[in-house]
């Protein structure tokens, strides 16, 4: 049996432990995250397997993860109709702008955002090849550059 308490984020948004629901913060909060652990993700998955069947899938899979990130938190940003099934299955937000920029943690304004809003999330998804950058060079550190390399992980 769960044990069940509540956590309340602010005056709409209440994060229930233990019920059907989990309210977990995406979009431009964890974003980051996910993109430098997709880039080490690349560097061990290059590593390991693909270095045989082609020197550039590194490349392939950096492009291929920027694009899939700027489509789906792109679509969720502009509200586009096709990604509204991951923001309602994901948290309990008002649209996908919403979603992109409270995280369901934060209360900013994502109706009117023309002007500042709009310019910071426009730095933000101009960002995401510098995360994905940096989770490739931690990739590197862990587990090497080359597939003879071992990096990191090598020594432990």
């Amino acid at each position: 049996m769960w044990n069940h308490f509540d956590l309340v984020l602010y005056d709409d948004v209440e994060v229930f432990y233990g019920h059907d629901t989990i309210l977990v913060g995406m979009s431009f909060l964890i974003d980051p995250l996910l993109l430098v652990v997709c880039g080490a993700f690349i560097v061990w998955l290059h590593n390991r397997l693909l270095h045989r069947v082609a020197r550039r899938a590194r490349i392939f899979l950096a492009v291929f993860t920027l694009i899939t990130f700027w489509v789906v938190a792109g679509s969720m940003y502009l509200n586009l109709s096709w990604f509204d099934w991951v923001w309602q299955w994901i948290g309990q937000a008002a649209s996908g702008r919403d979603f992109m920029i409270n995280s369901g943690l934060f209360n900013f304004e994502y109706v009117n955002t023309a002007g500042f809003i709009d310019t910071v999330a426009l730095i933000l998804f101009l960002l995401y090849p510098v995360w994905l950058y940096c989770g490739i060079f931690l990739g590197y550190f862990l587990f090497g550059r080359h597939e003879r390399q071992t990096g990191m992980v090598g020594l432990l």
